[in-house]
């Protein structure tokens, strides 16, 4: 029990409300999903719950905390249940419903719980696998080997558990990667082939690996803002239980899945809901739209919008700086080198702007800002470099983002801005920062950027101009110019 004398959530509480029955936590798992962080539990799992509420799976879902942090203990001490509040427009109409989620059957840490994660592998009617482990996930890490118990990189502890898979005799599995990297599951099935050659799993695997497992390559649209801690004991009051898993979501959706439609069709019947999971021949258009012109926003925001003292991307939209800085992004440095039409692309920015003014969603710029450098490279970069190569120079608002971050993470905000990521990563600013020229320094490193960014013209002096004038005046006076 709290101070409010709420009981906190878990299957007692649940089923004597009549909030799901002891028969829900008795379904198989049907999903392995490597990922226990708001996105996947208001996105994936939703889409799960709405699937087992209408007889079309009948399966839940096993969580697996990919790496050391994250809140697979939390979820299990509520019994894995917790509350998705959704909030927001949708065709025009609002939207408030708070719904739980009773179709997870476990949940579990890759990096605690080595055996009891392998163990995935055996169950029988297991026959997806997920994942959203950052745009830093689908890597490989050089230290991995077959007899590192567990690894560290993702595909690592996949390969794994596919191997047990494949030793017990038991089918492979529709394997839906959705993290935000162009081409996903073909990215993801390359490092688990040469995984699978480093490690000496042999042909047979391998062959199993290409022909008894299908991978699709995705993109995954919903603003997702996390648990609503300003609002969390109102919330619990309505609810009548305390819920420290609960999390909030806008009501758009839309799962782009490309590979085997039918095989999608038949794992996931989503579409017999109404719900916009699509499986196109291709995934490009989809992503081009979404990644450029949502969520690179999104990273330029927590770049620049958390120095000028804005602390959600709702505040960003009324604040009379920070909303025509990114409206001037939008229109004039990233629609010009999209390749869908131009009225689409316009329709959907200001479909974009919408959703970011959503008044019941508090999306902190903070929680964007996760793992920004790389974010900053799938999402931003491709852009800025487009507009150098198309001959529309250096885009200044995507440069100032740029140099927002570098300012941020190489310690210079001074802790007036959360930063969350690798701390080897982070590690990499700090000490280009001690460097004479920390611009020239951070830039060049490839380790980072994926190519040596001092050859970008005029990139360094620019990057090094807007250093030095956060310092001397702040963020806001730049914003203000761009705007």
């Amino acid at each position: 029990m709290t101070d409010n004398n709420l009981p906190v959530l878990n299957a007692e509480v649940a089923i004597e409300k009549g909030l799901t029955t002891a028969d829900a936590a008795k379904r198989p798992i049907k999903v392995i999903q490597f990922g226990e962080g708001n996105f996947l539990r208001a996105f994936v799992d939703w889409t799960i719950q709405q699937l087992n509420n209408n007889g079309l799976f009948g399966g839940n879902v096993a969580i697996v905390q990919p790496i050391s942090q994250g809140r697979a203990k939390e979820l299990a001490a509520q019994d894995n249940l917790y509350t998705v509040v959704l909030e927001g427009l949708k065709n025009g109409e609002q939207v408030q419903s708070r719904e739980l989620i009773d179709s997870i059957g476990k949940s579990l840490s890759a990096v605690g719980d080595w055996e009891e994660f392998l163990a995935l592998a055996d169950e029988p009617e297991a026959k997806i696998i997920i994942s959203n482990t950052t745009e830093a996930g689908i890597a490989l890490d050089d230290s991995d080997t077959a007899e590192t118990v567990p690894p560290k990189s993702y595909p690592a502890k996949l390969v794994h558990l596919l191997k047990r898979r494949f030793d017990n005799g038991l089918p492979g599995f529709l394997i839906i990667p959705c993290e935000l990297i162009a081409d996903n599951g073909d990215t993801l099935k390359k490092y688990l082939l040469e995984l699978a050659d480093k490690f000496g799993y042999g042909e047979d695997f391998k062959a199993w690996l290409e022909n008894d497992n299908k991978f699709f390559n995705t993109l995954v649209d919903r603003i997702v803002p996390g648990y609503p801690r300003d609002r969390a004991e109102e919330l619990w009051n309505e609810l009548g239980y305390v819920d420290n898993n609960m999390v909030k979501a806008e009501p758009f959706l839309l799962w782009v899945v490309s590979g085997d439609a039918e095989a999608i069709d038949e794992a996931l019947p989503a579409k017999k809901l109404g719900i916009d999971l699509v499986t196109p021949e291709s995934v490009k258009p989809y992503r081009e739209r979404k990644v450029f012109l949502l969520n690179c926003p999104h990273t330029t925001l927590a770049s620049v919008a958390r120095l000028a003292g804005v602390a959600t991307v709702g505040e960003a939209m009324n604040d009379a700086d920070v909303r025509p800085f990114i409206e001037k992004e939008m229109h004039e440095e990233i629609i010009p080198v999209l390749s869908l039409p131009e009225d689409e692309l316009n329709k959907f920015a200001e479909a974009v702007l919408e959703r970011y003014a959503n008044p019941f969603v508090k999306h902190a710029l903070d929680a964007i800002g996760l793992n920004s450098a790389a974010k900053y490279v799938t999402r931003c970069l491709p852009v800025l470099l487009n507009n150098v190569e198309g001959g529309h120079g250096l885009p200044k608002r995507l440069v100032l983002a740029l140099s927002g971050l570098i300012y941020t993470y190489g310690g210079l905000a001074e802790g007036k801005v959360n930063i969350s990521d690798d701390p080897a990563v982070v590690a990499k600013f700090e000490e280009a920062a001690k460097s004479e020229n920390y611009a020239a320094t951070i830039l060049a490193d490839a380790s980072v950027w994926g190519q040596d960014l001092t050859e970008v013209e005029g990139l360094v002096d620019a990057v090094a101009a807007n250093l030095e004038a956060i310092k001397a005046e702040g963020m806001r006076p730049l914003i203000k110019a761009l705007a």
